[in-house]
């Protein structure tokens, strides 16, 4: 008799401890997201300030991505993928700063930055391309599960201002590219960099006059410390 007594205490104390576990369902899965917003310093829609820190970011994203979830693993995905291309677009927006106000034409600009201007469009580009697909992806998590994306802070309004950001983004980038290629042609910019490169290298006249234009960029960044 005890012993049976002893079994049924067993089988409710198990049955307790049970019951208390935490479901991993869909909120559980916003939590060790959230966990990982918290390392950083970071929110659903914000990034961290460096790329060393977003690749971190990524690889930590990526090892819960595969998390076994009872319910709610479509929207932990949608989630998961929306903040993996939100912050791909960024390390591209941090990418094509790197040289500044000489990456724009914004400030005015001179044609031997030709090259520079162009990376940095390229980029901004990319990252506006990146920046679409995740408001598209965002867009279509709302209208499946709209009480999953309430509940991880994501809304309509959010598709609408991040539409806006990359627009704007991918409109910058193709003034910039328009105003360079049409002040500035790459026979143009050889030229420039040819007479430069007579008056302070010790570079030959032939090797000059048979520079084209993609190698004598090179050359152009490398005398800058910019290569």
């Amino acid at each position: 008799m005890v012993i049976e007594m002893k079994k049924i205490i067993l089988l409710i104390s198990l049955l307790i401890i049970a019951g208390c576990a935490q479901q991993k369902d869909f909120s559980y899965g916003l939590g060790e997201i959230g966990k990982i917003n918290s390392k950083y310093n970071t929110t659903i829609s914000s990034y961290p300030a460096s790329q060393e820190q977003i690749n971190s970011m990524l690889s930590d994203f990526s090892a819960i991505a595969s998390l076994e979830l009872e319910t709610g693993k479509e929207s932990f995905e949608y989630v998961i993928k929306f903040r993996t291309l939100n912050l791909e677009a960024e390390k591209f927006i941090i990418s094509s700063n790197k040289y500044g106000d000489a990456g724009t034409t914004k400030h005015g600009f001179g044609c031997k930055q030709r090259p520079l201007i162009i990376e940095s469009a390229m980029l901004r580009n990319s990252s506006a391309l990146k920046g679409f697909e995740a408001t598209s992806l965002l867009n279509q998590f709302i209208a499946e599960y709209p009480a999953d994306a309430n509940t991880a802070g994501l809304s309509s309004k959010d598709v609408l201002f991040l539409n806006a950001t990359f627009y704007q983004i991918y409109n910058d980038a193709e003034k910039d590219s328009k105003v360079i290629n049409n002040f500035c042609p790459k026979s143009r910019v050889l030229e420039l960099y040819q007479e430069e490169f007579r008056k302070s290298t010790d570079y030959s006249e032939d090797y000059i006059t048979n520079l084209d234009y993609e190698t004598a960029a090179i050359i152009w960044k490398k005398l800058r410390g910019l290569e």
